[in-house]
């Protein structure tokens, strides 16, 4: 009995000697793992404060730049909060990376600003309104107008309307009173509605180059492609580019605010409600400036003088086939031409065709002139003239026909121009704060106001 007290004594005895051993090592473990969860502590507090310090800034983004354009950035001077909540004694810095006027960054903005608010069914009427305005090859204004110019009285008309009279003096000044009387102003009417015209150049680019010559059939011929491009829209037109345009004929104020249809005006409005006929006031001809990048009123005259010369292309179409129209103008010519003969005593006789061709185009370039004054009154205008059947286009139709085929870099470009004419910036959208602890551990962040901006 003896023996087995001694060693049960003995065991317990190893047993605490074991364990006393083991205390030292276990202390050590553990308060080398209390160490390292107070590291870890400070530094997901460190971590906190940081990201704390960058969403303080991004929720001062611009709320007049939202309320205008749809569109957030920050504005703002950078901030910070106090360390006194944060165990860390660390020094943070803010720097922006990123601003709203670069064009990528503005067009992921613009798209996911639109795709809430440009609803399928818009989509569809667009679609639809562009297939109708969109010219067959065998009725196109290229395809048209070369049946006149193919006419040999045309091919005659600009030698013998800028050929120099010979001079006498017995019936020059009666000639030059009858040519002021009945020739003269058929010529100013033509150059008074069309200058300043200089919309496209030789290579046919709607840009600021020659004016154009309605007596030259190339000249024409090249002028009529051009808006004949301009008017057939690619199929392929991306969905996106739909989202750009749409957003700037709803944000951004034209030459017309309204749309007069059935004895009704319809007055535009921003998606958040504002009138344009309002913004007006204080930012005018803003969307033709997109589609010309002209200031202000320079920018409302180009875009009139592209429609009216587009008009005046339709309307000189439809007339070179009006029978009854070219039937009063030759009897008309014939005239003109029979009172030279009489006042140069037979001295000088001209063929009819030029003054034919002068009234044709006199009157083509009268009846544009005025289907651009109904369009920039808020009324339609049918897109083929004396087709009941035609579509009816609009002031803002026709402007979203040029800004479809134009760049879209062009337009990011200068509605960024725009906006940042209202709000300066410098517009971040995308900011990094960094630190660094006293053992020299850098923390940083990122994030904006983008989707899926944060890392």
């Amino acid at each position: 009995m003896k023996t087995k007290a001694t060693t049960k004594m003995t065991q317990a005895g190893s047993l605490a000697l074991t364990f006393c051993l083991l205390l030292p090592v276990v202390f050590l473990f553990l308060l080398a793992l209390f160490d390292n969860a107070l590291r870890d502590r400070r530094d997901l507090d460190l971590s906190r404060w940081v990201a704390a310090n960058l969403e303080l800034n991004l929720a001062r983004f611009d709320q007049n730049l939202w309320q205008d354009f749809g569109l957030f950035a920050l504005n703002e001077s950078f901030d910070s909060l106090p360390t006194a909540h944060y165990d860390n004694t660390a020094a943070i810095q803010i720097t922006g990376v990123q601003t709203l006027f670069e064009n990528k960054l503005l067009c992921e903005q613009i798209l996911r600003h639109m795709k809430l608010r440009f609803p399928a069914e818009i989509i569809q009427g667009i679609s639809h309104r562009i297939s109708q305005v969109q010219i067959a090859d065998s009725n196109s204004l290229t395809g048209s107008l070369n049946d006149l110019f193919s006419e040999d009285g045309y091919a005659e008309a600009q030698d013998h309307l800028t050929a120099k009279l010979p001079a006498d003096p017995e019936w020059e000044e009666e000639l030059d009173e009858y040519l002021a009387e009945e020739i003269t102003p058929l010529y100013n009417k033509i150059a008074s509605t069309l200058m300043p015209v200089h919309i496209y150049d030789k290579k046919g680019d709607i840009t600021a180059g020659d004016k154009p010559d309605f007596f030259d059939p190339e000249s024409m011929s090249r002028l009529a492609s051009v808006f004949d491009s301009v008017l057939a829209v690619p199929n392929t037109t991306a969905l996106d580019k739909l989202y750009i345009v749409g957003y700037a004929l709803d944000y951004f104020p034209a030459a017309v605010a309204s749309r007069i249809g059935s004895k009704q005006e319809f007055p535009r409005y921003t998606p958040d409600g504002r009138s344009h006929r309002e913004l007006i006031q204080s930012r005018p001809y803003e969307l033709e400036e997109i589609l010309t990048g002209r200031p202000g009123k320079r920018a409302a005259d180009e875009v009139k003088s592209k429609l009216i010369i587009l008009r005046s292309l339709i309307q000189l179409a439809h007339h070179a086939k009006d029978k009854a129209l070219r039937f009063t103008y030759r009897l008309a010519a014939r005239g003109f031409v029979a009172g030279i003969a009489v006042i140069s005593l037979g001295t000088i006789v001209l063929p009819p065709e030029p003054f034919e061709y002068l009234m044709l185009i006199a009157r083509a370039v009268a009846d544009g002139s005025r289907d651009v004054n109904r369009l920039r009154r808020g009324y339609g205008v049918s897109f083929r003239p004396g087709e009941r059947s035609s579509v009816i286009l609009y002031y803002h139709d026709y402007l979203l026909l040029f800004m479809l085929v134009q760049s879209e870099e062009e337009i990011l470009s200068r509605m960024g121009a725009i906006i940042r004419r209202h709000h300066p910036g410098p517009a971040w959208i995308r900011l990094k704060a960094e630190t660094v602890t006293q053992q020299g551990k850098v923390f940083s962040l990122e994030g904006g106001y983008q989707a899926n901006d944060v890392r």
